[in-house]
């Protein structure tokens, strides 16, 4: 297991990744941490300090703690302002004068110098030496990727939260974490028990609470992470990304599910060590994808067939829109750093639409579900204000669905069977079967989407040929009702709780369906949409990573509600 810790431990970058991490482990060996990592703030060598009592010896000392990415070679050791050598002498020379707390005075003071790599040998003898001539003020360690394997196994991963079965089935994910057609269930496995979940989601018994809670949210963090390193490495960036959104799912769901004292201080720390994994896991993706979003086909190499090639390309529209609202749909008091998400989100916004633009299998889905994604990449396009991209691309979007209908072929089917769609879907030069095309998400949601944005040309064609040329398809929509939260975080929402709109007989004029839309919003459908324990929280992206994960429908009222914007003039008060 150590080698397991080890091997992801060298994937970890020093900021926001290893940092992130150190603190925890404190947290376990009994330490509380006193300052943690902060950008732009002057620290004098200290990156981390945590006070509390040596866990071998008993004494009570201050830990102040020098954190490095990597191997410490001889450019490492003693050149630049960020050298080593530079950190400790002025943690000797400006903070153990004037920063040490008056409750710190009589603690034993130890510095740690703390990385992922090793000491080089070059070095050695000039680290000993240091050591040496400072040994009468100060004591200095150096923790090294072997240190804080053994450390992270024996107090994140002891035996009373990670039980030997999990040992092996984390080990099974990580070996087949670059295989795609990989499923994560011994990821999954793991996951539920260590958050004393049932597979329907409900408590087990006895419960976990308070610090047996924090612990478990710790070793589901760091698991997912090392996964995701893995996944990253063997070149499936795609499995990490999920697993890191499945962690993050579940983890909220089982936050929501305990006391409010455990559930605040859950959402104070190890959450956030989740959240910022999943950033992180997202931006690697993305950094992996970006480039071929902009070459002409760039995503034809990837599939032996068009329906494979449309859901390859539906995959990507929603993930990639998903991680733009990640950034987009998170506030906070800093203005700075909203601004900085804001232009994160704006780079992935370029990405996608080029996705769009250069590969024209993204203007027909071949599955109904993909109208979730089709719904998440509008939305992110609209906030990123990328609007007149939008409208090009719901032109095509009906154009082909509408012909699609007609001829009865490359119709977005009813069903997540990728073998019905290749035997009866119309995609292999027949016609669909009529099972797979009866339903119908994708032509409501197209349909509202234009009649919100004033292309009422084609709403009118939506709505006169679902009378006249395909009236057998049922047009349909799915709202939640009040119990959404209590699954949606755990499974698919849509079969345990809230009502479908259907079948909806489309009115002729968008005016009419605009006054429809208006009506959904002044229903009870804005105090469920209130009531979201993200959107409380100012991350409603999570309830976006929902829905996209485990394709469900996305609420309509979440996307309806731009009509109050492009339409205010009529918006009733």
């Amino acid at each position: 297991m150590k080698l397991v810790i080890a091997e992801y431990l060298r994937t970890l970058k020093e900021r926001d990744e290893l940092d992130r991490l150190l603190p925890d482990l404190l947290v376990e060996m009994g330490y509380v941490p006193v300052a943690r990592p902060q950008t732009g703030n002057r620290q004098y060598g200290v990156d981390l300090a945590a006070r509390g009592k040596n866990p071998e010896t008993d004494l009570d000392e201050l830990l102040l703690l020098v954190i490095k990415q990597g191997d410490i070679g001889r450019t490492e050791w003693d050149v630049g302002n960020q050298a080593v050598r530079q950190s400790i002498n002025e943690i000797l020379d400006v903070y153990l004068k004037s920063h040490i707390e008056p409750q710190d005075k009589d603690r034993k003071i130890r510095i740690i110098v703390t990385t992922n790599g090793e000491l080089k040998q070059v070095i050695q003898a000039s680290w000993c030496g240091f050591v040496e001539d400072n040994q009468t003020k100060v004591v200095i360690e150096f923790w090294g990727i072997d240190r804080l394997a053994e450390l992270i196994e024996r107090h994140l991963l002891d035996e009373h939260v990670f039980r030997d079965e999990d040992r092996k089935q984390l080990r099974r994910a990580l070996a087949l974490s670059g295989d795609s057609d990989y499923d994560r269930r011994d990821l999954h496995r793991l996951f539920l028990r260590t958050l004393g979940l049932s597979n329907t989601g409900a408590l087990e018994v006895p419960q976990k609470s308070g610090k047996a809670l924090l612990k478990a949210i710790r070793i589901v963090s760091l698991s997912a992470h090392a996964f995701a390193s893995w996944s990253l490495n063997d070149g499936d960036a795609r499995q990490g990304l999920q697993a890191n959104e499945r962690a993050l799912l579940w983890v909220w769901h089982r936050i929501q599910l305990a006391d409010e004292e455990t559930r605040n201080e859950a959402l104070a720390d190890a959450f956030g060590s989740l959240w910022t994994g999943y950033l992180n896991t997202a931006r690697g993706y993305f950094e992996r994808l970006q480039g071929h979003c902009y070459v002409e086909d760039g995503l034809f190499g990837y599939c032996s067939d068009s329906a494979q090639f449309s859901v390859i390309a539906f995959e990507l529209i929603g993930m990639l829109a998903t991680i733009g609202l990640a950034q987009v749909l998170v506030t906070t008091d800093d203005e700075a750093d909203n601004n900085a998400r804001f232009e994160n989100a704006r780079i992935v916004a370029d990405a996608l639409s080029s996705l769009i633009q250069n590969n024209g299998i993204c203007s027909s889905p071949c599955l109904d579900r993909h109208s979730q994604d089709i719904t998440l990449a509008v939305t992110f396009l609209l906030l990123t204000e990328n609007a007149d991209k939008v409208k090009t691309w719901l032109h095509k979007l009906v154009r082909n669905i509408d012909y699609a209908y007609k001829t009865k072929k490359y119709i977005p089917v009813c069903t997540d069977s990728l073998d019905d769609l290749a035997e009866e879907g119309g995609w292999s030069g027949g016609q669909a079967a009529e099972r797979l095309i009866n339903t119908s998400w994708t032509l409501a949601t197209l349909a509202g989407w234009c009649a919100i944005l004033g292309l009422d040309d084609g709403y009118e064609v939506i709505a006169r040929e679902c009378k006249e040329s395909y009236p057998e398809v049922c047009v349909q929509l799915w709202h939640p009702d009040a119990d959404v939260y209590k699954h949606m975080y755990f499974a698919q929402a849509q079969f345990n709780c809230g009502a479908a709109e259907a079948p909806i007989e489309l009115p002729q004029s968008a005016s009419a369906w605009r006054d429809h839309i208006k009506t959904i919003l002044r229903s009870n459908q804005a105090q469920i949409a209130a009531a979201s324990a993200a959107k409380q929280a100012r991350i409603p992206a999570l309830d976006i990573i929902a829905y996209r994960h485990y394709s469900a429908p996305v609420a309509p009222y979440f996307w309806y509600q731009f009509v109050n914007v492009l339409y205010p003039e009529d918006t009733p008060h």
